[in-house]
């Protein structure tokens, strides 16, 4: 990457703040539970909290304020970066917003402080970038679910720009994903809106609203009761469980049994076992080899979810004759409408081609009685209230005795045709809007996406071209030196009394700027211990480091000659 001559490249760890604890992960294991969390209290930040680029501030989290002080080894304060090491995409960032008060993250979320000279803003661009997507997925671990590890996370390669032009090109960069991202949600919102009219031509065409005008200049027509006189019954599958007798309404012209609800004129409450052939199907042991990859296509959810409202021509397994007779599967007619009835409850297709399917479907050969469309499209406009005609705790499944029971809002034939065409328009149009507002949400995706990349190669001009990054990095890499020198020198077990906590900060008397440091140096005989000068000035230790540098810069403290003191000019 060839970037402008002030820019440099660094990892991201070189970027830290100089504190010990300016990377962590969530607490591990046990240390934190799901059993800990509380109504309310010190907040914590999940996986599900962590969108590229934004906060995603719902489905929250807290434990009592009493944990917090034992895990404040993982907190996040406003401003900080988390990095989801787990998820879709790898390594996805964002920043801790204003005012979300005490929190910490969890395992999985790691945590980053950057130095005060580096704009977390533009860093957090920088890793929700195409490359960093491709570096995370490139150096993720495990299997099943990959992940990264903090030390992918450290080892990032990122180009840095000098102090100015950070600034500059992270304010750039927010206002056009800001732009992007209002797009994109109108675009979120378009589609919502497709799928809306979608299922309201659904309801209005099998209740009969779309054609209520039709019905009106419509006169002798057979009526749905005179049509079912008039069509031999089918014949009725093997077996099977018997229906029952409750009566469940549904929403739209699906009910279990008669509900009684009224219907358009010519219409009337059928069951469907005396319009169409009622069957499932079956699956093929998987033991045996020779039953799978035949000439005969065989049903499966995944072909239903793919082809959910549509015609299926060709399924993605298929069984051999072999596999057919060693089974209870069997061949259906094309035209053959199939329900998912299990743990994917709700898809629908109709059959273009015989074939057989799982018994995770259940299945209507309709009689001339009932148009297969009108059929699919009656199931579909039940949509999520489906879910109310089956049974089942962690997994719904519609059993059966309520399948054998299902009644329709029938049309007269005539009219089943009228409201099939008119559905049919009114979903291709749902589909058209759905297709134009996927692609104007990818578009504003690309766009960030495009423009990010661009400023990381140094594509954007700037106003500002002041300092050198490559020496910004030597002055935060001092601070670090600086900051772990201090540690190093501390007592093991020293007296808290005069280091003021993060919340008292605002009653500091003492040291508030940086001639207060060389005062303090002063009274103290003109040399003093830089870990003595922190305690003593109460600061947060990255304003504190700040601080000293700039006097170290202006010629008003400079390091002893053994490297242990401070010394006042």
């Amino acid at each position: 990457m060839n970037l402008p001559k002030n820019w440099t490249t660094c990892k991201f760890q070189d970027l830290l703040a100089p504190d010990p604890n300016s990377i962590a992960d969530g607490p591990f294991g046990s240390a934190l539970k799901s059993s800990d969390y509380t109504e309310s209290g010190c907040r914590v930040i999940r996986l599900n909290n962590i969108g590229a680029g934004a906060f995603v501030d719902d489905n929250k989290a807290f434990i009592d304020l009493r944990r917090f002080e034992s895990l404040r080894r993982h907190e996040a304060r406003a401003g900080d970066l988390i990095t989801a090491a787990l998820g879709d995409p790898l390594g996805r960032t964002c920043q801790v917003p204003d005012g979300i008060g005490p929190a910490i993250v969890k395992a999985d979320c790691f945590r980053s402080r950057l130095h005060d000279r580096v704009s977390a803003s533009l860093i957090m661009h920088w890793l929700n970038s195409p490359a960093l997507r491709r570096y995370f997925s490139d150096n993720g671990k495990g299997v099943g679910r990959i992940r990264i590890t903090l030390s992918a996370l450290r080892s990032a390669q990122l180009p840095l720009p000098p102090e100015h032009e950070q600034r500059e090109l992270a304010i750039r960069l927010d206002a056009l994903v800001g732009r992007a991202r209002s797009a994109k949600a109108e675009a979120i919102s378009a589609y919502k809106a497709s799928q809306a009219l979608r299922m309201s031509a659904l309801r209005a065409g099998v209740t009969g609203e779309l054609s209520s005008r039709w019905r009106a200049n419509s006169r002798s027509i057979e009526s749905a009761q005179e049509l079912v006189r008039r069509v031999a019954e089918p014949e009725p599958s093997r077996g099977g469980r018997k229906a029952t007798d409750k009566t469940i309404a549904g929403v739209a012209a699906i009910a279990v049994n008669n509900p009684g609800s009224e219907l358009p004129r010519g219409w009337a409450w059928i069951s469907l076992l005396r319009l169409a052939r009622q069957e499932t199907g079956h699956t093929p042991s998987r033991q045996h080899s020779e039953y799978w990859g035949g000439g005969i296509n065989w049903l499966g959810i995944r072909d239903a979810r793919k082809h959910h409202g549509a015609v299926i021509d060709r399924t993605a397994q298929t069984i051999t004759a072999a596999g057919l007779e060693a089974s209870s599967a069997r061949i259906l007619p094309a035209q053959t409408v199939c329900l998912s009835r299990t743990a994917s409850v709700g898809y629908v297709t109709i059959l273009g081609q015989p074939m057989a399917t799982s018994q995770d479907f259940a299945t209507w050969t309709c009689s001339p009685a009932l148009l297969p469309e009108f059929l699919m499209y009656a199931l579909m406009a039940e949509g999520k209230a489906l879910l109310r005609f089956g049974r089942g705790t962690t997994h719904t499944t519609i059993y059966f005795p309520e399948l054998r029971a299902f009644h329709i809002a029938l049309p007269p034939i005539e009219e089943q045709h009228e409201i099939v065409a008119r559905i049919r328009r009114l979903l291709h149009h749902a589909d058209v809007l759905a297709t134009e507002a996927d692609r104007a949400a990818r578009v504003a995706d690309d766009l960030v996406s495009r423009a990010v990349a661009h400023a990381m190669a140094g594509g954007f001009r700037t106003t500002s071209s002041k300092g050198s990054a490559s020496e910004l990095l030597a002055q935060i890499a001092d601070d670090r030196s600086m900051q772990a020198k201090a540690l190093k020198s501390m007592p093991k077990v020293r007296d808290q009394s005069n280091v003021r906590s993060l919340d008292n900060m605002g009653s500091t008397q003492n040291i508030v700027s940086g001639l207060g440091l060389v005062a303090a140096i002063v009274s103290s005989g003109g040399k003093m211990r830089a870990d003595a000068l922190w305690q003593q000035s109460g600061l947060p230790i990255e304003e504190f480091y700040r601080l000293l540098r700039d006097e170290i810069a202006a010629g008003r403290v400079r390091e002893s000659g053994d490297k242990e003191h401070l010394v006042a000019h």
